[in-house]
């Protein structure tokens, strides 16, 4: 008996047919491809830490201490302890979870020519969705500065809110110092110029998204004040007990003189 083609029975049949092994074929596909595409990411977020810290071309896993601020000290995550690193990395993925977190947090640390940074990621929205990245934080002039930012976007607009996801923009917050005279967090993108120590150039036309990284900022590395603070006064101190004079011993008693 011949098979009638345009038939209904025919054309549905065919088609789930033809839809569960499209789907099979896909789920498989996802499923071998995750390792990859998990390892990918993975890399991604371990560049752009780099790239934060300045240090493009060095390695994440030779030269960084993995972090958790929790109650507002910093916690060593060992390398050693795959569940432990896998967990930051994934919270670092979830930019949701991330933005709600209030303890627990991640950092990383890097020396060099004994200096450290400290590495804070940042997330937060623009015009037309999520924005993101990590900004790299030390401490010069008993100050805390950054040294570098890497941010990222969703969606913001080509030529205008997008920009700051470009080194030009990015480069400009090199330097910036957080707290003003007040203690009050200072550093945005300021419409009509940067005119202080504090502040960058808004971009002209993204006044939304520069709103929105203001934010970010301020939200993000507000949640690590309390260790941010304790960097400062580490510093502080030993300026202090470098600059203390020494008190002159007035009490040595005179040499034995021959009568």
């Amino acid at each position: 008996m011949a098979i009638n083609k345009n038939s209904n029975v025919y054309i549905i049949t065919y088609t789930v047919v033809m839809v569960v092994i499209v789907g099979a074929l896909l789920a498989t596909l996802a499923t071998w491809l995750k390792p990859k595409q998990d390892a990918n990411v993975l890399n991604e977020q371990k560049v752009s830490i780099m790239k934060a810290f300045g240090e493009a071309d060095a390695s994440f896993d030779e030269v960084v201490t993995m972090g958790r601020i929790v109650e507002g000290e910093f916690v060593e995550v060992d390398k050693s302890d795959a569940a432990a690193v896998q967990g930051v990395f994934d919270l670092l993925g979830n930019r949701k979870a991330l933005g709600e977190a209030t303890d627990n947090l991640p950092i990383f640390k890097f020396e060099k020519d004994g200096v450290e940074k400290y590495v804070l990621p940042l997330v937060g929205k623009g015009l037309w969705g999520d924005i993101w990245g990590y900004v790299s934080l030390y401490v010069a002039d008993a100050k805390l500065t950054i040294s570098g930012i890497v941010m990222d976007h969703a969606g913001e607009t080509p030529g205008l809110g997008a920009e700051i996801a470009t080194p030009h923009v990015q480069g400009a917050f090199a330097g910036k110092v957080l707290f003003n005279e007040a203690g009050e967090f200072a550093v945005r993108m300021q419409k009509g110029g940067a005119q202080n120590e504090h502040q960058v150039d808004a971009i002209t036309g993204g006044t939304k998204t520069c709103d929105g990284v203001n934010a970010m900022l301020e939200s993000s590395i507000g949640k690590y004040e309390s260790f941010l603070n304790t960097l400062t006064e580490a510093v502080a101190e030993a300026t202090t007990a470098v600059e203390q004079p020494v008190e002159e011993n007035n009490n040595v008693e005179p040499e034995n003189k021959e009568e």
